[in-house]
């Protein structure tokens, strides 16, 4: 089948599934820049999220959604043709996948956006080598299919004609497809096992009974979103993220419309996250105007901190990373911050979080001398305290004598201190000191010799 009485629903079928993540779908979008800024500074930058620009756009387009297990070597062409268009897309590459993105899009350019991609799956069907495939599936399937193929880094698109969904993929993926099918063949034989029913308990209270009579379980769950049943069922039953849309679905069949718009609602995003915070109180009053939120994503086995001004500037800090000095340039850079009360603040909070090591301390004869952020330090002697500005030279020498009545010989021995004292090398110093003294215990130990037998 070509062309014409083809129509695209691969959009279609993914909106439903994330318009309501719109605010995490920003965040992932976060750190998707924030990646490409590191691979930039490495020399290895790839356009996929769009950058700074159309993560604006899409902020200021209202409703986000995505388009997922698209073809890696057709954004290029699909981002072109946007551009054309006026249209804010970015792309996320996951971990693990070589040959998909998934594609983030305004869901008022849905009808735009699906022309293009219609424009893009026709182009490649009239090939003389036929380089395309087919396949038809019913349309109650077409979710967990795409979620199957996406798990499998298959890129799929999803197409609507008269006599069903057409699945169109690369002859590359052939061998791939035709085990993909086989195997959610499969998959909808061992959900045909599995009944699920809602019942009333006595309080007229509905409830999800599921029974699955391969493995023998049976589960009851407060009735609840469709994303919320898939992760139900992936942790008591240990079902793949396909299966449990396909179960999830059967149950949409026999719910009434208002049940329906609840079971529909919510974000699988957000159910399938390890972890996402936005709401994150505490640390400095300077800190209060701006926007953290605490996220990892999955495959990653460490947790993300974004930081957002009203304005929409970001920094993305990773727990992988908690460099003071590190995260310190980043707020200066991308959340434009030069304030040194405000960096003080952001830091302290990070800090709180463990995004970032506390400030690194010294001791210099009865003072103590912490170095906070690149351009400020404070020193402490008896029941003094005085934060000083190292931008400042001779305003934190005169502030030094004027605090501790010390001499200027003791002021300079101080601020030279201080300005060569990196902001995390002493926590980095006494870490490498245990380390050798403990490596320096088991090196000395005395080996018992136990007996032969």
């Amino acid at each position: 089948m070509h062309g014409d009485d083809v129509a695209s629903a691969g959009v279609e079928v993914t909106t439903q599934v994330v318009s309501k993540a719109t605010e995490l779908i920003m965040e992932m979008l976060k750190i998707a820049i924030a990646r490409e800024r590191e691979k930039a500074a490495a020399g290895k930058a790839e356009e996929m999220s769009g950058g700074e620009v159309t993560y604006r756009k899409l902020q200021e387009g209202g409703e986000v959604t995505m388009l997922p297990s698209f073809a890696k070597e057709d954004y290029k062409e699909l981002l072109k043709q946007a551009k054309k268009m006026d249209i804010p897309v970015s792309a996320i590459q996951e971990q693990g996948k070589e040959n998909t993105v998934s594609v983030f899009f305004n869901v008022k350019d849905k009808e735009a956006l699906n022309s293009i991609v219609q424009g893009i799956v026709r182009e490649k069907m009239k090939a003389p080598e036929q380089t395309e495939r087919m396949i038809t599936i019913e349309k109650k399937h077409t979710e967990a299919f795409q979620m199957y193929c996406a798990e499998h880094d298959i890129p799929v698109n999803f197409m609507e004609a008269k006599d069903g969904i057409k699945c169109i993929f690369n002859s590359a993926y052939e061998k791939q497809m035709e085990a993909a099918v086989q195997n959610f063949k499969q998959l909808r034989e061992e959900v045909s096992k599995t009944s699920a029913e809602i019942q009333k308990d006595k309080s007229g209270k509905p409830k999800i009974i599921l029974s699955d009579t391969l493995s023998g379980k049976k589960l009851t769950v407060n009735f609840c979103t469709k994303a919320k049943l898939e992760r139900v069922l992936k942790e008591h039953l240990g079902y793949s993220g396909p299966k449990a849309a396909e179960t999830a679905n059967r149950l949409t069949e026999k719910l009434s419309e208002e049940e329906k718009r609840y079971f529909l609602s919510g974000s699988r995003q957000l159910e399938e996250l390890p972890f996402y915070s936005k709401e994150i109180s505490g640390g400095d009053l300077l800190a209060d105007k701006f926007s953290f939120a605490k996220i990892q994503l999955p495959n990653e086995d460490h947790s993300r901190l974004t930081i957002t001004d009203s304005n929409g500037n970001f920094t993305v800090l990773s727990e992988r990373d908690p460099d003071r000095e590190h995260a310190e340039k980043s707020i200066r850079q991308y959340l434009k911050v030069d304030d040194t009360e405000v960096i003080r603040a952001i830091l302290r909070k990070a800090e709180m979080l463990g995004f970032t090591v506390k400030a690194g301390t010294m001791k210099y004869k009865d003072y103590q001398i912490e170095r906070e952020t690149q351009t400020s330090f404070i020193v402490r002697g008896g029941n003094t305290v005085v934060r000083l500005d190292l931008s400042d030279r001779e305003t934190a020498k005169k502030q030094l004598a004027d605090s501790f009545g010390m001499s200027s010989a003791k002021v300079e021995k101080i601020i030279d201190k201080a300005m060569k004292q990196s902001v995390t090398q002493n926590l980095l110093r006494k870490a490498k000191e245990t380390i050798k003294g403990s490596a320096g215990a088991v090196r000395h130990k005395k080996i018992e010799r136990g007996s032969r037998k």
